[in-house]
C-alpha cells in the first residue's frame, strides 16, 4: 500500500513539475516583438540567451554584436535605415532596419555593473 501512495506522490509531483516547465517555456516570450530563434531571417549572435526581457551574454561584447548584424542583416534582405555606435569599450550601439514594411531596431550595450552585453530586439510596422 506505501509502495503505491510513493508512487502516486511521485507521479504528481513530476507530472505537476512538467507542467510548470510547459507553462514556463510557453510564457517565456511574452511582451517581445520579436524572437529571433523563431525567424529565418534574423540570426542570432552565438552565446546570446533570452532573459525576461532582453539577450544576455557574459563579458563585453557588444562591439562585436554589433558588427555581426551589420553583415548578417543585409545577406538576410534586411536593408540598413540608421546606426550609431559609442566610441567607448563599455558603449553601446542603435541600429534600425528595414525589409517587407516592417523595422527592426537592434540596441545593445555592456553593463558594466553585471559585465554583461545586453541586446535588445524590437519590430514594428515601418514608418517609410
Amino acid at each position: 500500500k506505501s509502495i503505491v501512495i510513493t508512487c502516486v506522490i511521485f507521479a504528481f509531483l513530476v507530472s505537476g513539475f512538467s507542467i510548470y516547465c510547459y507553462m514556463k517555456e510557453k510564457n517565456r516570450y511574452t511582451g517581445q516583438t520579436v524572437v529571433p530563434e523563431k525567424r529565418d531571417d534574423l540570426p542570432l549572435y552565438e552565446g546570446l540567451e533570452f532573459q525576461e526581457h532582453e539577450y544576455m551574454l557574459k563579458g563585453n561584447h557588444w562591439y562585436a554584436v554589433y558588427e555581426f548584424y551589420k553583415e548578417k542583416l543585409p545577406e538576410n534582405g534586411w536593408k540598413l535605415i540608421h546606426k550609431h555606435a559609442s566610441l567607448e569599450a563599455s558603449g553601446g550601439f542603435i541600429m534600425s532596419w528595414e525589409k517587407d514594411d516592417k523595422e527592426l531596431w537592434i540596441n545593445g550595450g555592456c553593463n558594466t555593473n553585471e559585465k554583461e552585453t545586453e541586446i535588445i530586439f524590437y519590430i514594428n510596422p515601418s514608418l517609410y
